[in-house]
């Protein structure tokens, strides 16, 4: 999962960065996750964009996002608004706290595009999306589950993914990263859960 882009390595400030984000995290950050709506490619794009701008994910345009939008789940977060009530319910407002994309190639599912803005990290999000893609592969028949990192992978190998060779990766992996990226493979088993 991609962490504030503002942050090196450890939370250490990054380029341009201020280091690990200090504002306070919302106490209760429960999210429900569904897949993706046409009407959420806009969010996905501008939620994306500081990882993109960061170089930790690929760049991709709300069109992009439109065009490929079965593909994706999104973490949302219902919270209250203060004090508006309507026909005595209280109103609430749902907010993208987080989305993945999951495209299946033979035996394997390919995370890509995981991000949580800033405001959302430190809540289990990111865990939690990863929980309903290993559902999916399992459902799918798929025996493990690949994700891409091109700056660390320490968030993929304490869920339990180890680095692999990319060139042992399927063809249809190979073929989705981008040459001259530089990201490491990394792989999670589920014959191993």
């Amino acid at each position: 999962m991609l962490r504030d882009p503002r942050a090196g390595a450890r939370g250490r400030p990054g380029p341009g960065g201020t280091g690990v984000d200090a504002r306070p995290r919302p106490a209760d950050q429960e999210v429900s996750v569904r897949r993706a709506r046409p009407g959420d490619a806009g969010e996905l794009a501008r939620i994306s964009a500081p990882f993109a701008a960061a170089d930790r994910l690929l760049r991709r345009s709300p069109d992009t996002f439109a065009r490929h939008i079965d593909e994706f789940l999104v973490a949302v977060r219902e919270t209250a608004v203060h004090g508006t009530v309507v026909h005595g319910a209280a109103v609430h407002e749902n907010t993208l706290a987080g989305c993945m994309g999951l495209l299946p190639v033979p035996q394997c599912l390919v995370i890509y595009n995981l991000c949580v803005p800033p405001e959302f990290q430190g809540g289990g999000i990111g865990r939690t999306l990863l929980r309903h893609a290993v559902r999916r592969a399992a459902d799918s028949g798929c025996t493990a589950i690949l994700a891409a990192s091109k700056h660390g992978g320490a968030w993929f190998t304490r869920q339990g993914f180890q680095e692999v060779d990319p060139d042992r990766a399927p063809e249809e992996w190979r073929r989705l990263s981008p040459a001259g990226r530089k990201s490491s493979l990394y792989c999670l088993r589920l014959d191993d859960r």
